[in-house]
């Protein structure tokens, strides 16, 4: 049955020849594998451009209940990103982030809050022309609302996050409080710990996150 739906791909993964496998997040039906053939040929009828991490798509898809492999009838890109591909330390927090969400968003009860979230905030990354090298943090946090683990104060936030170190305190409520444009100062070294804190805090409360390969990478063009 065809149904139309909005998408924020994850990742993609080559199969056979010619053929990959897309994890794409959808507005109706949450995290779905979609199998697109043809796309490695010289005339594909998708391009491959379409299926890099964290696109937003609009799509119209084949959807079975019952299957473990979804098809794509028709797919655009919605909103063409600006900037995010050319900025180094922006493609860098969306490599991060891309790893972070194929890891942590499974099946969430209310998908079209958590795409809501998620895509109105890659748009927010892409129109920031300076002073977002804590995105990440802030995106991480807030997410927490939506994939229900949110502490009921941010106390306790704040204890879980730093295994009852209070020296971040005051940077932790910011992050919480306030939006991606408004800027928090602090140092690389700060940056990195509250990072680590943030994804032992996931690890508490979703199983299997394992380690996350891109960290390095973030920290590197962020520090750069």
């Amino acid at each position: 049955m065809l149904q139309k739906t909005g998408g924020i791909v994850f990742r993609y993964i080559r199969f056979k020849e010619t053929s990959i496998i897309a994890t794409i997040f959808t507005r109706s039906y949450g995290v779905q594998s979609f199998i697109i053939n043809g796309v490695r040929t010289k005339k594909p009828k998708f391009s491959i451009a379409l299926f890099q991490p964290l696109t937003l798509l609009e799509m119209v898809v084949y959807h079975k209940e019952t299957a473990n492999l979804q098809r794509i009838s028709e797919v655009r890109c919605v909103s063409q990103y600006v900037s995010i591909p050319y900025d180094f330390k922006k493609s860098g927090i969306a490599l991060f982030l891309s790893e972070m969400l194929y890891k942590v968003i499974r099946h969430e009860s209310h998908p079209e809050e958590v795409f809501e979230f998620i895509s109105t905030s890659l748009l927010s990354l892409d129109r920031l022309d300076e002073r977002f090298e804590n995105f990440h943090l802030q995106f991480l946090l807030k997410l927490t609302r939506y994939l229900g683990f949110y502490p009921q104060t941010a106390t306790e936030l704040k204890e879980q996050l730093l295994h009852g170190d209070t020296t971040l305190e005051k940077e932790i409520d910011f992050l919480l409080n306030n939006g991606y444009s408004d800027y928090l100062t602090i140092t690389n070294e700060q940056r990195r710990i509250l990072l680590e804190n943030i994804i032992d805090f996931y690890r508490i409360h979703i199983e299997g996150i394992g380690q996350i390969h891109s960290c390095q990478v973030l920290h590197e063009v962020i520090r750069g």
